[in-house]
C-alpha cells in the first residue's frame, strides 16, 4: 500500500514539474519573438554585418520601415538608410542583419511583403526596389529566410530594356501581383516618399499600372507579364479584331 502510494505521489510531482516548465517557458518564446529593435540596436547589427566600415549608417539616418504583415508573419524588421546618396535596405532580427537589394543612386527598397515563394511552409519577403545613379531602374528578389540567401526575380519574356519606373507589390488572390507606377498626384505624394517608404496613403495616389505576376516556375520566381515588346503585336491583334466587327455591322 505505502509503494502504491509513494508511486502516486512520485507521478504527480513528475506532473507538476512539467506542467510548470511549460508554463514558465511559452510566455518567454512569445516575448521574445515579439521585441523589435531599437534603431540604435539596428544599427550596431549592421555595422556587425559590414566589419564596422559602414560609413553610410554613421552619417545617415537609419529609419524603421517595417511594413506591419511581415512584423506580424516573420519577426523580421526593414531598416533602411535615408539622407545620403545610398539608400541601402537591411533586414534584420535579434541576432543578425542582413543586406538586400540595392539603393546606390536610387531609392532603394520601395514595396515588400511576406510570402511563402518556395512552398516550405516557412515565410520568406518579395520586394521591389530601384538604383541607378546614371539611369534609374527598378528590380524584384526575394530572400530565403531560412537560408538568408537573395534570388532576383526574373522578367518573363525577357525584358530588353530596363524596368525604369519603380515598382509596388500587391498580395491577390494569393498571388504576388506586380505593379508600375505610372504617375501620381503631386498635390498628395511627392518622390521623398520613395526615399522613405511608400505608406498606402501615399500609394491610393498613384496611377498603378499592372506589370505581371509572380509565379513560382522550375524552382525559380519569375514575373510574367507583357512586355514593350509584346504591345505592337496586342495593338495588331486588337484593331484586328475591330475591322473584323466593324465589317460585320457590330460598330
Amino acid at each position: 500500500m505505502k509503494a502504491k502510494m509513494f508511486l502516486a505521489s512520485l507521478i504527480i510531482l513528475v506532473f507538476c514539474v512539467l506542467l510548470a516548465a511549460c508554463a514558465s517557458n511559452e510566455p518567454i518564446t512569445v516575448i521574445e519573438s515579439k521585441e523589435k529593435n531599437t534603431i540604435e540596436t539596428a544599427k550596431k547589427l549592421i555595422q556587425q554585418l559590414q566589419n564596422n566600415t559602414l560609413s553610410g549608417v554613421k552619417h545617415t539616418e537609419l529609419i524603421d520601415i517595417t511594413p506591419t504583415n511581415i512584423w506580424d508573419l516573420t519577426g523580421y524588421q526593414l531598416f533602411k538608410e535615408y539622407g545620403g546618396s545610398s539608400s541601402e535596405t537591411y533586414i534584420v532580427n535579434n541576432q543578425k542583419a542582413v543586406h538586400i537589394g540595392n539603393g546606390f543612386g536610387g531609392f532603394g527598397v520601395t514595396s515588400a511583403v511576406p510570402y511563402d515563394v518556395n512552398n516550405d511552409g516557412n515565410m520568406d519577403i518579395v520586394y521591389a526596389y530601384s538604383f541607378g545613379s546614371g539611369i534609374h531602374r527598378s528590380a524584384i528578389s526575394w530572400i530565403d529566410l531560412k537560408s538568408f540567401t537573395e534570388h532576383q526575380v526574373e522578367d518573363l519574356p525577357n525584358k530588353s530594356e530596363f524596368r525604369m519606373e519603380d515598382v509596388i507589390l500587391k498580395i491577390e488572390n494569393k498571388d504576388i501581383v506586380v505593379y508600375r507606377i505610372a504617375g501620381m498626384d503631386e498635390s498628395k505624394v511627392d518622390i521623398y516618399s520613395f526615399w522613405t517608404y511608400p505608406s498606402d496613403k501615399d500609394i491610393e495616389y498613384m496611377v498603378l499600372e499592372k506589370d505581371g505576376v509572380l509565379y513560382w516556375e522550375n524552382n525559380k520566381l519569375v514575373n510574367e507579364g507583357l512586355t514593350i515588346e509584346a504591345l505592337p503585336l496586342l495593338c495588331i491583334f486588337l484593331c484586328a479584331e475591330v475591322n473584323a466587327e466593324s465589317s460585320l455591322g457590330f460598330l
